[in-house]
């Protein structure tokens, strides 16, 4: 049983709980009035009646852990892997090909400081050329072992990665203000959006994009980004379409579609929905990917928020229906952590991290089995591997994690 049908289970119980608690509390209104205990105080019969709803809650709360139980997964991390650490630089994304496959996208000897752009955001190195390092590396799923790597020579301050369904590879570079698509095998881009280290606000100009997400049809949305707050979608030909949110940094406290950093996209195309991890507001807006009516496009569809949320860098969405993120330095008061979230609940049901504990995420991907998480950081630059073991008993004293699913 998927996830989304455990929630439905979940409705289904809490409507026949509530209907027992009326007819506990209906039940103990009248018995106040009976002839027979008209003697006792309003006082000991509200007791009763609280105590009443306290055991129902308590026998949902145990019924509700047993089918999460039944029907959720764990990530946990896998230990020894990679097998060989490599001497990459700040790993700013990960994605997962089609052969299961880490793919990420480092930065080299590069360093993203506080004398890499001006006032304006123009990149301020670069006549110092592009990485000489291959800045795209293909690791085995299985092993960690190198496969491959490419990219030497083009980029000059690595952000986002994302594979597309047909093995496509986009890609962001924040220093040049562009997005850059390469077909399987190639070594230059067959479409480039943006203009080299222009940054602007026309539809034609992106400034410091972070991520993009593909729908299967070639739809392009692009997450613009650290100096602009909004969303751009373009056509597989690189056609502008709509936009959502403004140009410009946006602070507006996390209400409404003002977006402050849209750090990261997940594109969750059977339910025509695009969620956006927006960073400095702490949250995860969803709104309507606009594939199917494009009238409707950027209508907010739910928000996850709250404490376990802090700084979300990335967000990924995972074929059994879950979404899961990861948040990053500054998060506190909320742990540095992995999540799980319900999207149509607005919920974090799981949260879980590295043994060696996480200093600096910035990116996460799932295999397209849904099995396998991997997560990138940016000092230590090193990627994690997650696999999804079922979860424990909430009662068993081997449980590895806290059950946040029940909230009263």
């Amino acid at each position: 049983m998927g996830y989304v049908r455990g929630n439905e289970w979940l409705a289904m119980v809490a409507s026949v709980v509530s209907c027992l608690i009326i007819l506990l509390t209906v039940a103990t209104s009248q018995a106040t009035t009976s002839p027979v205990d008209a003697h006792q105080s309003p006082q000991v019969s509200s007791s009763s009646n609280n105590q009443a709803e306290e055991n129902v809650r308590a026998l949902l709360k145990r019924r509700f852990d047993e089918k999460i139980a039944e029907t959720s997964s764990h990530p946990v991390e896998v230990e020894g892997w990679p097998v060989e650490e490599y001497d990459l630089g700040q790993i700013s994304g990960v994605d997962v090909d089609k052969s299961g496959n880490p793919v990420v996208f480092h930065r080299g000897t590069v360093i993203w400081d506080f004398g890499s752009f001006n006032d304006t955001n123009h990149y301020l190195r670069e006549d110092e050329g592009p990485i000489d390092e291959d800045t795209i590396v293909v690791l085995d799923s299985k092993s960690g072992q190198l496969l491959a790597s490419w990219g030497g020579g083009i980029f000059y301050m690595p952000h986002g990665i994302t594979i597309d369904h047909e093995n496509n590879i986009w890609l962001t570079d924040v220093a040049m203000h562009q997005v850059f698509k390469f077909l399987p095998g190639a070594e230059k881009p067959s479409l480039t959006l943006g203009q080299a280290f222009t940054p602007g606000t026309s539809t034609d100009h992106l400034c410091k994009p972070t991520d993009v997400a593909v729908s299967s049809s070639g739809t392009v949305f692009v997450a613009d980004g650290y100096c602009n707050s909004r969303i751009l979608k373009f056509d597989k030909d690189g056609k502008f379409l709509a936009k959502f949110g403004d140009e410009g940094w946006i602070w507006m406290e996390g209400k409404g579609s003002a977006l402050a950093i849209p750090h990261s996209l997940a594109l969750i195309e059977e339910e025509d929905v695009l969620c956006i991890a927006d960073r400095e507001h702490r949250r995860v807006l969803c709104i309507n990917a606009g594939l199917t009516n494009p009238q409707q496009f950027g209508e907010i569809v739910s928000v996850t928020n709250g404490f376990y949320i802090g700084r979300i860098f990335g967000i990924a969405y995972s074929p059994d229906g879950r979404l899961y993120g990861v948040n990053g330095a500054g998060s506190s008061p909320a742990e540095t952590q992995g999540l799980t979230i319900d999207w149509k609940t607005s919920q974090v049901f799981d949260t879980w991290t590295s043994k060696r504990s996480f200093i600096s995420p910035h990116d996460i991907a799932v295999a397209r089995d849904g099995q396998t998480i991997f997560i990138s950081e940016i000092g230590p630059n090193r990627l994690t591997k997650f696999v999804l073991r079922p979860t424990q008993s909430p009662s068993s004293s081997s449980s590895s994690y806290a059950n946040d699913l029940y909230t009263e």
